[in-house]
């Protein structure tokens, strides 16, 4: 049984036009402005334009090209659920720092890379993470286990 369709490329497009149309039609609530003024309704709208379009000029070259099965990595996929869910339930009681890293060592359980390199990236994944939110945009996070 021969697949006919690029399936990878139709649903990313798909999924990215879709979400394109949702920024661009729920950003018209808010007040549009102009190029000199933008308004809250700008960016959101002209953004969500711009994704849609690029989605169908991803989708639409893929309906006539072939492509290979579609294969889910289920592992990859649950740990990366995990890490999700663990950075959630222990941001607030171990702080930015601590549950980023623990986040980016759980998605990492599939990987192939060795402890140090992990280390490694779970350690940049959470300087970065402090960095732009609690430091950067100064969200009221906090940053260590002690600095409730």
């Amino acid at each position: 049984m021969k697949q006919t369709r690029d399936i990878h490329d139709l649903v990313g497009g798909l999924l990215m036009t879709a979400t394109g149309l949702f920024f661009a039609l729920y950003g018209r609530e808010y007040e549009f402005g102009s190029t000199a003024r933008m308004g809250p309704g700008y960016f959101p709208v002209v953004l969500g334009w711009i994704l849609a379009v690029l989605g169908v000029s991803v989708a639409v070259p893929a309906w006539w090209r072939r492509g290979t099965f579609v294969t889910i990595q289920w592992g990859s996929l649950f740990w990366c659920v995990m890490s999700l869910l663990a950075f959630a339930i222990t941001l607030r009681v171990l702080g930015v720092v601590v549950a980023s890293f623990l986040a980016a060592l759980l998605s990492l359980v599939p990987s192939a890379m060795g402890l140090r390199t992990r280390l490694t990236v779970c350690a940049v994944v959470s300087l970065l993470t402090t960095l732009i939110f609690p430091i950067g945009l100064q969200m009221i996070l906090p940053i260590w286990p002690w600095s409730l």
